[in-house]
């Protein structure tokens, strides 16, 4: 069988496109923080501070207890490994990070398998950054993630093949102060 070239050009920008969303991997990339108060550069999170997260859900929310603890030691984990890159600039502090999930959907697998946007997976919260023992406000903002892609990919991805990229956005947002910045342009 001849392809025309026609043909293979028609057919090879889909295939690339394909490719290119395939390789990207939605449900790894981590979302940007949008926040409400941008905390100052001697307010980062950096290796030689102590971190605690709290991680609790509004009353609507239905989070079952071993997702909460899976999803708040990831959430640390995630911090601790991004701290201990950022390096040591001043002097050691404590900070508190709250997690209150405003929605937390596990979607339909189903659903996405037969058609992208259906059956979507969505994380959404506040996050507010306390310096300790005053308890002083550093920072706040909201952080969502939502996973939407269809067929055999949508369809055999879990929440908790989502939950890393959320906690690694909240962990960019509080150890990494030049994401923050170009976050703050993006808006």
């Amino acid at each position: 069988m001849i392809l025309t070239r026609k043909f293979v050009i028609k057919l090879s920008v889909p295939l690339a496109l394909l490719t290119a969303l395939t390789i990207t991997g939605c449900a790894s990339s981590p979302p940007q923080a949008s926040f409400s108060t941008t905390p100052a550069p001697q307010a980062q999170i950096d290796a030689n501070d102590t971190v605690t997260v709290t991680l609790e859900a509004n009353n609507d929310v239905v989070i079952e207890r071993h997702e909460r603890e899976r999803l708040t030691d990831r959430i640390l984990r995630q911090i601790n490994t991004q701290k201990s890159e950022s390096g040591t600039t001043g002097s050691q502090k404590s900070y508190a990070v709250d997690v209150v999930l405003s929605q937390y959907e596990r979607g339909n697998a189903f659903a996405r398998f037969m058609l992208a946007g259906l059956g979507q997976i969505h994380i959404e919260g506040n996050v507010t950054v306390y310096e300790l023992p005053a308890r002083t406000k550093v920072s706040a903002f909201e952080i969502e993630k939502t996973f939407a892609w269809g067929g055999y990919y949508g369809g055999s991805t879990r929440i908790d093949d989502v939950e890393p990229a959320f906690a690694e956005g909240i962990a960019t947002a509080v150890t990494n102060p030049k994401d923050i910045a170009r976050s703050d342009k993006d808006d």
